[in-house]
């Protein structure tokens, strides 16, 4: 019984931990809007590119760690995070830019 109630507890602490990660991670990765898309083209990223960055910046990323809050770092700084990280997720060159394009888009907002 007593196993029961800890399996219990554990299953609902964890359930309470990704719905509250879940709001911080979209607040983290804004969706793509119009006024998004048109602060792309400052990075030559079009609209399906954008799309494919904030996947990869919420289904990848996540991964491993907590989904940073994109402003507090700068444009050279995402880029080198961006080129250390995405080895390390094994992604293709496609992958990366389209990531490093939506985060360096979402930096300029």
């Amino acid at each position: 019984m007593a196993a029961r109630n800890l399996l219990a507890l554990t299953a609902l602490g964890l359930s309470a931990f990704l719905l509250g990660s879940c709001s911080s991670t979209t607040s983290s990765a804004p969706a793509i809007t119009t006024p998004l898309v048109r602060a792309g083209v400052r990075q030559k990223a079009d609209a399906p590119t954008l799309v494919a960055g904030r996947a990869l910046f919420l289904n990848r990323c996540i991964q491993c760690h907590a989904l940073p809050g994109v402003s507090q770092y700068s444009s050279p700084q995402l880029t080198t995070i961006v080129a250390k990280m995405s080895a390390r997720a094994n992604m293709n060159p496609a992958q990366h830019e389209a990531l490093l394009k939506y985060l360096l888009t979402v930096r300029s907002l």
